[in-house]
């Protein structure tokens, strides 16, 4: 969304080919319900992402559809779904970009070492794409493997996670301390495999949001469809532990909805340069910086539990255009979560805010690299996303924590 609308933005001609029949991917339809990664880490934490991330905050507070609470150090803000989805519509409309829901790549033809066009499929008939420039936001590096550019697993299992809603909810909702504690306690007993995780109310709203499961994430299509099969019932397990041993604000609960598997880590691109876990570690500016994030490393590599790794106030993680821009193709950046990035460094920086920066830079790449992102200009592209590295307007204050 961010790569699509700020490439319109500056006036280029933009198609985007979305595999699911709603636009918004995970932050729509996994029920992730979190933004994370949009502010510092500080007594008085400030704004890392703008321009199109930063509209999308003002417009979902400006009609109540945010809320704020603190988390990780920083401000996390819990959002509407529903309202996000109509501001994705809207701001597509408003910028004339091409959108192709349903559409599943099958075909990718090379123009020597650039992508020249994709054969894609839809329910309606199969339709051509011809574009300059490829900005691969599938997650798993779908478009650069199918292109024939090299790419790379992390060595290492990464799990993910169906996050579900429930409704008719009794207070008070408990402390996460309590339920983690609880849950280490009696997992067994439900049936459940992951011993932490998070439970945590809309304030104002008959609604939480339940991120307790864990499950592998395998590059496989049989097996992916599995965990979409499988979830409803690991769901019911997670709401049987809740009901009995939280009666008091579960006992009359419901699912309201399951989101789409959630997906952390499976295929990235080869870039220039992969984002090491020293450099997230250090918090050193890299000097191709595009983006910035104050996230903790959070690393899903076992079934029981989560890898916290915090840092300290003030500390930075910074985006490289360098591990964004594929190796082998000249006019294919990827950005979101299939960056080219060490597994424990992945995990400090694929949250929403500084995806949105990445897509933001993959815009500005293309607007001053045209269809050769190897010889683009870093300075040209960091001088476009200025306020991704540079500005500092106040978060939101938090009341009553």
């Amino acid at each position: 969304m961010a790569a699509a609308v700020e490439a319109a933005r500056r006036g280029l001609k933009v198609c985007l080919l979305d595999g699911f029949s709603q636009i918004g991917g995970q932050s729509v339809n996994g029920l992730i319900g979190t933004f994370c990664g949009f502010y510092s880490k500080d007594p008085k934490p400030y704004q890392l992402t703008y321009g199109f991330a930063g509209d999308m905050l003002a417009a979902l507070n400006d009609v109540g559809a945010l809320s704020y609470r603190a988390g990780q150090g920083s401000v996390i803000a819990l959002y509407d779904e529903a309202v996000l989805s109509a501001f994705y519509a809207r701001q597509l409309l408003a910028n004339k970009v091409d959108v192709v829901l349903g559409a599943i790549v099958r075909q990718v033809v090379r123009d020597g070492t650039r992508i020249g066009t994709l054969g894609v499929e839809t329910r309606y008939g199969p339709i051509t794409v011809r574009a300059g420039a490829y900005v691969d936001a599938s997650g798993d590096a779908a478009l650069a493997s199918l292109a024939g550019a090299t790419v790379q697993q992390p060595d290492v299992p990464v799990f993910g996670t169906t996050m579900f809603s429930v409704t008719g909810l009794m207070e008070p909702i408990p402390a996460r301390k309590v339920i983690v504690e609880r849950l280490a306690q009696v997992a067994d007993q439900y049936g459940l495999d992951r011993r932490d995780g998070f439970v945590f109310a809309f304030p104002g709203r008959d609604l939480c949001l339940v991120n307790l499961t864990h499950y592998e994430t395998p590059l496989d299509p049989l097996a992916m469809s599995r965990r979409a099969l499988e979830a409803p019932g690991r769901v019911a397990e997670v709401l049987a532990f809740l009901r009995a041993e939280f009666p008091d604000a579960f006992c009359k609960a419901r699912v309201a909805a399951i989101g789409q598997p959630g997906v952390r880590q499976t295929r990235g691109i080869t870039g220039l340069k992969p984002l090491t876990t020293a450099a997230v570690r250090s918090g050193q500016r890299l000097s191709d910086a595009i983006g910035r994030c104050a996230w903790p490393i959070e690393f899903h590599g076992t079934r029981e539990a989560v890898y916290w790794e915090p840092f300290p106030d003030g500390h930075i993680s910074w985006v490289p255009l360098s591990a964004m821009i594929a190796r082998d193709i000249p006019n294919l950046v990827a950005a979101g979560r299939c960056i080219d990035a060490e597994p424990l460094a992945l995990g400090a920086v694929r949250v929403i805010g500084p995806c949105m920066a990445m897509g933001a830079a993959a815009a500005a790449l293309v607007a001053v690299g045209g269809t050769d992102f190897h010889l683009a200009s870093v300075e040209a592209v960091q001088a476009l996303i200025v306020d991704n590295v540079e500005r500092r307007d106040p978060a939101p204050e938090i009341h009553g924590q």
